[in-house]
């Protein structure tokens, strides 16, 4: 049976204050359009620019933009860092007003780390920061943080304390908005302690205040949950039918975002239950589009940027840093240089060469520190896609296999129902959905084996070697380490995908008959060795050395305090030797 989608709509409107107190400037018209690195590009020089001439309220807003921007991109290290080191500055200049924003953003890292405690501690200091500015708005905002975290761990005493803190500052000074807010609290409140009736007059009175704001959002949200009521408290499926459809009448152009697929998926619910199977079809055949895409949309925006873009927007600013430190350092010397030549003739010459050397060492250090960028690039990236492998097999298990298993088990459930019929159409959708489910399960193996993430990265290796076994190449896999040896799975990880990718270059380029891979442990080392006898290859040839998939690997292996050695000759097979640090 389909889940009706319930919104909790507390969650709404979480940092609309603080946005408007920060205002909409260039940083949030970039960050608002996803160009998050001119964004933050825009804050550093509008931060530098606020520091240079002492402004130290602007510059506290602008950090907080910055954190905003790293919190939606997930990396609360970073925000936490930036937002403590501006709590400094506005305890020092006393800015109580940015002082609390700051104490309000800090608890939303610590709750989005799972950090409940701390995350209570510092709203609960935002809120009292608010109340002696006698700020009831801000007061409020963090207080919508504690009421937030309080309903999600049933803690209802302290829920109820909140919403009505929040209700009592809606009605005596909020507006339209923070009041629709304050009782919209309510009915999420009422609807989660299943008291349907005060839950119900809430949903009508927020749906009063969402049409008086004139935003289709909020209605919408607020029709959403009165459809849940009456389908699931009155079993009024027709009542409840016409309000969403009277969500997909208030915008007709919306025709590929979640909530327009939660609405479908809604819709098809309540004709099951109609037994208006047609129409239930039709409807969940629209959500299954919608959902399909979202999935494509967001899997190709998040393989392009996020924490990769992150990281080597990162590596490339510290390049062009120290780029410009090297340059003004020999801008320094060339003036020093000239003077001296002026003065003292015969100091000329000793100057010019040592103007030569010291040229010809920044020449150097800029060499060195541009092959490590690129090395770093590298990692970056390899990180990245590691990152997302993981990521995406998650999502492929955990969200959509589920899907798929929850759509089978319907069709289950409605043959065994009605063992009378029997449906063609019912047999060809069962037998696509299980073609469906299985493709997606060998995309999410492929992404991260299954055996390196139960049993570790032994066992996964002899389970690489035996399949890429076959008639024309056989792999031997040899273990001398301790048994049930494991490492940390960032480790296991980044080794098993450098050995698979040497083992598919003896498949495509060594002619191989037989290789061998064998590992080894000794002390806080793990030695690996692929040996095979194939035609082999001239390691002094630039086109084997270069290789983009080799340097990759030379650059992760260097990455982990390793190195490897290639021993190779025409006609002669290969051997390769890898030693790198274990992880502590």
């Amino acid at each position: 049976m389909k889940k009706i989608t319930f919104l909790l709509l507390f969650f709404i409107g979480q940092t609309l204050w603080a946005q408007n107190q920060t205002g909409i400037d260039s940083a949030d018209y970039y960050s608002n359009t996803h160009q998050d690195l001119k964004a933050l590009q825009y804050l550093k020089k509008q931060s530098e620019y606020h520091l240079y001439n002492k402004n130290y309220s602007a510059l506290c807003n602008k950090n907080i933009q910055k954190a905003r921007i790293y919190i939606r991109l997930k990396d609360y290290n970073i925000a936490i860092t930036t937002l403590f080191s501006t709590l400094q500055i506005a305890e020092k200049q006393k800015l109580h007003l940015q002082e609390a924003i700051i104490l309000k953003y800090i608890g939303i890292c610590f709750e989005e780390t799972k950090n409940i405690k701390k995350a209570i501690d510092y709203l609960r200091k935002s809120e009292k920061s608010a109340i002696h500015q006698k700020n009831d708005s801000l007061a409020a905002w963090a207080q919508q943080g504690l009421f937030k975290i309080f309903t999600e761990k049933n803690k209802m005493d302290s829920s109820r304390y909140y919403m009505n803190r929040i209700l009592n500052i809606a009605k005596n000074n909020g507006t339209t908005n923070q009041k629709y807010l304050g009782y919209s609290n309510c009915a999420a409140f009422y609807l989660k302690t299943a008291n349907y009736d005060l839950a119900k007059k809430y949903l009508d009175t927020t749906l009063l205040y969402a049409e008086t704001s004139r935003n289709t959002n909020y209605m919408n949200n607020t029709r959403s949950n009165l459809a849940y009521y009456y389908l699931q408290v009155k079993n009024d499926n027709e009542k409840a039918r016409d309000i969403f459809l009277e969500i997909l009448a208030s915008k007709p152009n919306d025709t590929l975002s979640i909530k327009t697929a939660d609405t479908y998926l809604n819709l098809s619910y309540v004709y099951e239950k109609m037994d208006d199977y047609k129409t239930a079809n039709h409807y969940l055949n629209k959500y299954i589009d919608i959902t399909e895409a979202l999935f494509n949309e967001r899997v190709s925006s998040q393989l392009r940027d996020t924490e990769t873009k992150y990281k080597i927007y990162k590596i490339e600013d510290n390049y062009k840093t120290k780029e410009q430190l090297l340059k003004d350092k020999e801008a320094r010397n060339k003036k020093l240089l000239y003077i001296f030549i002026t003065l003292f003739a015969f100091c000329s010459i000793l100057f010019y060469f040592f103007y030569q050397n010291l040229r010809l060492k920044q020449k150097n250090k800029l060499k060195d520190v541009n092959n490590k960028i690129q090395q770093n690039i590298i990692n970056a990236t390899i990180d990245g896609q590691e990152f997302e492998r993981k990521r995406l097999a998650g999502v492929l298990h955990d969200s959509i296999s589920a899907l798929l298993s929850s759509a089978s088990l319907h069709l289950m459930a409605y043959e065994t129902t009605n063992l009378t019929e029997s449906s063609p159409e019912l047999t060809k959708t069962r037998a696509i959905i299980k073609e469906a489910h299985d493709k997606i399960r060998d995309l999410s193996h492929t992404l991260i084996p299954p055996v390196l993430e139960k049993l570790g990265l032994f066992a996964a290796l002899q389970d690489l070697c035996e399949k890429n076994s076959n008639t024309l190449i056989q792999f031997e896999f040899t273990n001398y380490t301790p048994k049930d040896s494991r490492y940390n799975s960032e480790f296991e990880m980044k080794i098993y995908f450098i050995v698979a990718e040497l083992l598919n270059n003896v498949i495509k380029h060594s002619r191989a008959t037989k290789a061998y891979l064998s590992v080894d442990q000794n002390r806080n080392q793990l030695f690996i060795n692929i040996e095979d006898n194939g035609i082999g290859f001239d390691t002094k040839n630039t086109e084997h050395k270069e290789g983009f998939g080799l340097t990759q690997i030379k650059a992760r292996i260097r990455s982990m305090n390793g190195n490897i050695n290639i021993n190779s000759k025409s006609n002669t097979g290969t051997l390769i030797y890898i030693k790198v640090e274990l992880p502590d």
